[in-house]
């Protein structure tokens, strides 16, 4: 059977195609030939296409990024889509989008059936151990970024802190209240529990004077304001 080798339209990222094409009587006898070998084969041939069309017309996105989970097959030709998703192990969603038809997943299991499915293990393995390390990064991210938000508020508490008592004279407050004062004034940067230790009372006992203090130094601040 005689084969001409030619290319055809580049597909959309700009990468060029080609096509094998064969006519005439042997062409179609070996199709007819080839019909019962191919449904013999089955998942092996299913396989087979699935290779091809993502080659021609398949991406799949690095894992860990902001786009999440993506593996797509992309075509003009809304048959060969669907045929695309009858032979995938994985259910794959179908719609059209901009002028082109589009089966894909965007579960983490669905990308990775389809790649050992076309039998991509290395990739299969590399997918996965991406997708472990971005999971990683945006767990310590989110941590960081809690950590920051709650020592922003703690910041904040203490600033407010610091500021009502400063108004307070400690000469007209009671020996209790005095001494958690010059305490909170000492170690402004002492944790509750600290000033507690330091005090000798309990820890519910140094949060009571706390806002007493600050409830005080807040009404001395409302005091001191203009009509």
């Amino acid at each position: 059977m005689e084969a001409r080798l030619g290319t055809v339209e580049p597909d959309r990222f700009g990468r060029p195609r080609y096509q094998v094409r064969a006519e005439g009587d042997r062409a179609l006898r070996a199709a007819g030939e080839l019909g019962p070998l191919r449904e013999a084969r089955g998942a092996a041939d299913r396989a087979g296409y699935l290779r091809g069309a993502f080659a021609g017309a398949g991406s799949v996105t690095r894992p860990g990024g902001s786009g999440g989970h993506h593996l797509e097959f992309v075509h003009r030709d809304e048959e060969f889509v669907r045929r695309v998703a009858g032979f995938s192990r994985t259910p794959l969603n179908i719609t059209r989008r901009r002028g082109r038809w589009v089966a894909y997943t965007k579960s983490a299991d669905g990308v990775t059936t389809v790649l050992s499915q076309m039998g991509l293990h290395d990739a299969v393995l590399e997918y996965e151990a991406r997708a472990v390390l971005g999971e990683a990064k945006a767990n310590a991210n989110r941590i960081t970024n809690f950590d920051s938000a709650n020592a922003g508020r703690t910041a904040r508490a203490a600033a407010r802190q610091q500021a009502a008592i400063r108004r307070l004279d400690p000469g007209r407050l009671p020996p209790a209240l005095r001494e958690m004062l010059e305490l909170r004034l000492e170690h402004p940067d002492a944790p509750l529990a600290e000033l507690a230790r330091l005090g000798g009372i309990s820890k519910s006992a140094a949060n009571h004077r706390l806002r007493r203090l600050i409830a005080l130094g807040e009404r001395a601040a409302r005091e001191e304001s203009p009509c």
